[in-house]
């Protein structure tokens, strides 16, 4: 992996590891069609193959670790030839040209990168939009999956997203919450919320780079282009095998929830992700060198390398979830929230283990919050059970950022995290009630 690329980390008190049996959860169910029994309908191949797309949305602050990202992948393990039998590796990018410290703006570009005959790189465009188009706007993502589908028609397909994100929150929230909320005479981005006994104070723009969108991030000037949660899940007209979010702050149930019917296995972190993120070294050999994709092998190497480290760098949350396994939690989260809901309303977030710094508190663990919302022995039993049925893998070092801003231990790791109303805000519930389809299903925010 690359050298030291410091921008999102994650630690805790002891080191949570846990993973089931590949083969209890990690099952493409293939037949000899070539179709994945588990994936709903697809077009029968002969020969069988599987198709990864990198999305890497590095037109931001980003762009030199993405970068390298690609060079990574370039000079480690590549799918041989392009003939129908052979794996296919694609990559969405829009990263910006650089040339004597000038940012100029790119156009998004799909390209197919696989081996030749005498093992040299072969960058093949399929398709290059133009200067105008976002990698994050109104179809430029959606096209290139459809091209995808449609050009490569595979057993399997999975993507790999790469750029900034901030969970579930509505655009811009995150890096400047003052915005939103109302902001104090002096412009200092002061909001008060109505459930909290305090005052919080948040710097208009957070330092060393935190991102500012739910979901990817185009900046051209000081004009910046993201996508929100449900325009990401709309921007996917296919059906993919797994997803791996290589950004911050999106192991979310929230995240997981609204994707359930995008992807069979959905990996994630659930705090700040250091900005080498997954180990691009071997993780196109996990995902197509295989004799089926192995997104738990990326899971696992990246958290192996975080926490060989030593200090601030030892930081890393990782878990990797089955989406169709869901619904046991939903089940059982919307019994618990009914029931808890008073203690729930008045429960102080300084007790619950929250993934967050610069007191954007609008990340904590799932299951410690009904824990500190004092839900009984059988229920807590129910509510493991419900998490060990769709939790595939999860690990996190024992401490975030340790001796760096604001860092924190993790003293209780569940693999999810989720909103905790009693330190949100009017304005967050109103947009967690039209905009959070788990919310639709579990009322952890009631309707009005």
């Amino acid at each position: 992996m690359k050298g030291k690329r410091v921008i999102f980390f994650l630690l805790i008190l002891g080191v949570w590891v846990f993973s089931c049996t590949p083969d209890a959860h990690f099952e493409f169910g293939r037949e000899s069609s070539g179709e994945s029994s588990l994936s709903g309908p697809r077009q029968a191949v002969d020969p069988v193959r599987d198709v990864m797309l990198l999305v890497s949305g590095g037109h931001n602050s980003l762009s030199s670790y993405l970068k390298e990202d690609q060079e990574e992948i370039f000079a480690s393990y590549l799918p041989q030839g392009m003939d129908k039998g052979s794996n296919v590796l694609l990559v969405l990018s829009r990263l910006p040209v650089i040339a004597n410290s000038i940012f100029t703006t790119s156009a998004p570009v799909l390209y197919r990168v696989y081996a030749d005959s005498e093992g040299q790189v072969v960058r093949d465009t399929l398709k290059r939009w133009s200067e105008d188009d976002r990698l994050f706007g109104d179809h430029v993502l959606r096209e290139a999956m459809l091209l995808t589908r449609d050009r490569y028609p595979a057993r399997s397909y999975g993507m790999v997203f790469s750029s900034h994100a901030s969970g579930w929150l509505p655009e811009g929230y995150y890096n400047n919450p003052g915005e939103f909320e109302g902001t104090s005479p002096d412009g200092g981005g002061i909001f008060f919320s109505p459930r909290r006994m305090d005052v919080s104070t948040f710097p208009p723009l957070v330092p060393d780079g935190p991102p500012v969108k739910s979901i990817g991030q185009d900046k051209d000037g000081n004009e910046s282009l993201e996508m929100e949660l449900e325009d990401f899940v709309a921007a996917i007209p296919i059906h993919l095998d797994y997803i791996l979010l290589d950004c911050c702050l999106s192991g979310c149930i929230e995240v997981a929830w609204a994707l359930r019917e995008k992807c069979d296995l959905l990996g994630f972190s659930q705090t700040e992700q250091l900005a080498e993120g997954f180990d691009y070294t071997s993780l196109v050999k996990h995902l197509l060198g295989g004799t089926q994709p192995n997104p738990l092998g990326v899971c696992e190497d990246l958290f192996a390398y975080y926490d060989a480290q030593t200090g601030i760098m030892r930081s890393a949350t990782i878990s990797l979830v089955d989406t169709r396994k869901l619904d046991a939690l939903a089940a059982v989260c919307t019994e618990l929230f009914g029931k808890y809901r008073q203690p729930l309303a008045a429960l102080n977030g300084n007790k619950v283990q929250g993934y967050f710094r610069y007191d954007r508190h609008f990340f904590y663990d799932l299951e410690d919050i009904l824990l500190q919302a004092g839900i009984d022995a059988e229920e807590q039993v129910q509510l493991a059970a419900a998490l060990a049925e769709c939790t595939v893998y999860k690990a996190a070092t024992p401490y975030f950022m340790e001796g760096g801003t604001y860092g924190f231990p993790i003293n209780h790791y569940s693999g999810f995290s989720m909103y905790l109303p009693s330190m949100g805000t009017d304005f967050l519930d109103n947009y967690y009630r039209n905009h959070i389809e788990w919310n639709h299903v579990t009322q952890l925010v009631e309707e009005i």
